[in-house]
């Protein structure tokens, strides 16, 4: 599996590409801003896109969804249905993801895990050793539990799932926060939220991200 971080738009937002080496073929994460550097790169390397994953339907991640649906009308687009509601127009074919399933584009596999908090229906998808963590964690950072639909109750829960996945796991969050990548090692090690979900201390998570 192959990968490759575009850092686009005024919020330093992350859209990513993920790909099969041997057949091609590719999923978009999180488009959003400029979807011609995207495509740019889609044609340069000879991809073939076959799905788009949202992380949740905060629309900084989502606008440039219309782009690629316009150019592919048959292309589905992957959201939890617990974010349906925050979607101002659906894509023509959208289509629900669930904890522990895989999202099949091509030949390429993508894992689903369902981390709310954020987002009711914020999920972080799982490439090889790579995760894509969406506004969930960010390298050193929580996302916010301030928004319509947030919960930091649900934040801690999903944090402690996040916390159990392996050290050599990489981070690759939706926005450039503190830094662009991390391994779960590191954070579980100096990201105070993960650290605090990881030891079971919920009382402590819930006032630090008060």
């Amino acid at each position: 599996m192959n990968m490759r971080q575009f850092k686009l738009g005024p919020m330093e937002n992350f859209s990513y590409l993920v790909w099969d080496e041997d057949s091609r073929d590719a999923a978009v994460i999180d488009p959003a801003w400029q979807p011609e550097a995207i495509a740019d790169f889609v044609k340069a390397e000879g991809l073939r896109i076959h799905c788009v994953l949202l992380t949740h339907a905060h629309p900084d991640h989502i606008n440039a969804v219309p782009f690629f649906t316009a150019a592919d009308k048959d292309l589905p687009v992957y959201l939890h249905e617990a974010d349906y509601f925050m979607l101002e127009s659906r894509p023509p074919l959208l289509r629900t993801v669930a904890d522990g399933e895989q999202v099949q584009a091509g030949a390429l596999k993508v894992g689903v895990l369902h981390t709310p908090g954020h987002t009711p229906g914020s999920v972080c998808y799982l490439a090889g050793d790579a995760v894509f963590t969406g506004d969930t964690l960010f390298i050193g950072e929580c996302g916010r539990v301030d928004l319509p639909g947030s919960s930091a109750e649900a934040l801690y829960d999903s944090f402690a799932k996040l916390a159990a996945l392996p050290d050599e796991a990489k981070v690759w969050p939706g926005h450039s926060y503190n830094g662009d990548t991390s391994t779960f090692g590191v954070q579980k090690e100096y990201n105070l939220y993960l650290k605090l979900a990881r030891q079971g201390r919920r009382a402590e998570f819930l006032k630090a991200v008060a």
